[in-house]
């Protein structure tokens, strides 16, 4: 079988597997592994100290120390529903629509899998490695030099067909392929809208994010308590952000998802108030299967607190104040000190509730965590003139 055969029976088979948009990138350096160590050396990573190890940047740098041999990187794209859904949103809190549904990362492996195993069926003994945000590889990277698209200014990938809605996979490969070329240009002439709009200021310039300020990076990936300075500026996002992409010129040619998994889930039931009162088992029973899970309920219901903050509902106040109280996470407590803090100062708020939330915030400001105490303290000083901060 000639390489363009193989290459033609590879690109048939990823897109019968359900994929959207597959492409082959051939092996040389990188443009984005110096940028990536740019990112690094100026901190921007935050506390995914994992992605500055000698370790997986030498992986990163050099895929053949991934898979010796590597000829080739088939690139995928699978589109997830780019639709918002404001009455899901107003009762939950906004979810990032890649995870509104399964895990992806399951999703992409089962296809993934059965494309590795296409590829050994078509060149027996050949040596193939999937990945889809599950290693070190530089995914957008390895689909810009395959032409699947172009680095946004907020530094996702972009495509004149499919938008921005869409997750990425790779085949890492020790046989031949046919590479396909990047695109000639990049698409976002002066448009500067996702720059504009973020509202943390994550995209410091464009094509650069500093995660640190990101509200993916703060719903996610950071562990501890989220920066006081940032919280009025989440707004009522518990689990990602999709403000960048809303915004992009590109995203109304986004096409509806085909994968079912990748279809947002109801939580018919289920309220921003009621996550409160997950334990640690419904927590892991209600997002069995579901990205939210990376968070881990602390973080979750840490990010829940600052939601319903910012929402300024007193309808709030009770279970913020349970758990205020009583929640056995050091961080669901201090978040819901500095919720009932915001609730106190609204507009809507009765003078009852006003006093419960001193009340409780007084008693917690004698929390075993010092952070706990600290947090109700200051809230307690910002609602009662005089009080101790």
């Amino acid at each position: 079988m000639t390489t363009s055969e193989l290459t033609a029976r590879v690109k048939t088979r990823a897109l019968e597997l359900g994929f959207d948009a597959v492409a082959v990138a051939g092996v040389e350096p990188l443009d984005a592994e110096p940028r990536f160590e740019a990112w690094l050396a100026a901190g921007r990573h935050g506390e995914m100290d994992y992605l500055a190890t000698p370790r997986e940047r030498a992986r990163r740098a050099d895929p053949t120390r991934i898979l010796p041999g590597l000829k080739a990187v088939v690139c995928v794209a699978m589109c997830h529903e780019p639709a918002a859904d404001e009455e899901r949103a107003t009762r939950l809190g906004r979810i990032a629509r890649y995870a509104a549904g399964e895990d992806y990362h399951r999703i992409m492996r089962d296809r993934l899998r059965e494309l590795e195993r296409f590829v050994g069926t078509q060149a027996p003994g050949a040596r193939a490695l999937w990945y889809s945000d599950t290693g070190a590889i530089l995914e957008r990277g390895w689909a810009e030099r395959a032409g699947l698209g172009w680095t946004g200014k907020h530094s996702g990938l972009l495509s004149t067909r499919l938008g921005s809605w869409f997750l990425l996979g790779e085949l890492l490969v020790d046989v031949a392929l046919e590479p396909d070329p990047p695109l000639a240009r990049a698409h976002c002439g002066t448009c500067v809208r996702c720059l504009e709009a973020c509202p943390t200021g994550a995209i410091v310039a464009p094509y650069q994010v500093d995660a640190r300020r990101c509200i993916s990076y703060l719903t996610i990936e950071l562990k501890g308590s989220i920066p006081r300075e940032l919280r009025p500026l989440i707004g009522d996002w518990i689990f990602g952000c999709d403000v960048c992409q809303d915004v992009c010129p590109w995203n109304r040619f986004a096409p509806p998802a085909r994968e079912a998994r990748l279809h947002a889930r109801t939580l018919d039931g289920w309220t921003l108030e009621r996550f409160l009162e997950l334990s640690e088992d419904e927590f892991a029973s209600l997002f069995a299967g579901s990205p939210i899970r990376r968070a881990q309920r602390g973080g979750f219901l840490r990010n829940v607190c600052v939601a319903l903050g910012n929402r300024g509902e007193p309808c709030a106040v009770p279970v913020l104040i349970r758990s205020l109280s009583g929640d056995p996470d050091a961080r669901v407590r201090e978040h819901a000190a500095w919720a009932l803090g915001e609730l106190a100062l609204a507009p809507a708020a009765t003078e009852a509730q006003a006093r419960a939330i001193a009340a409780a915030l007084e008693e917690a400001a004698g929390d075993r965590e010092t952070a706990v105490a600290a947090e109700a303290a200051h809230a307690r000083a910002r609602i009662t003139p005089g009080a101790p901060a």
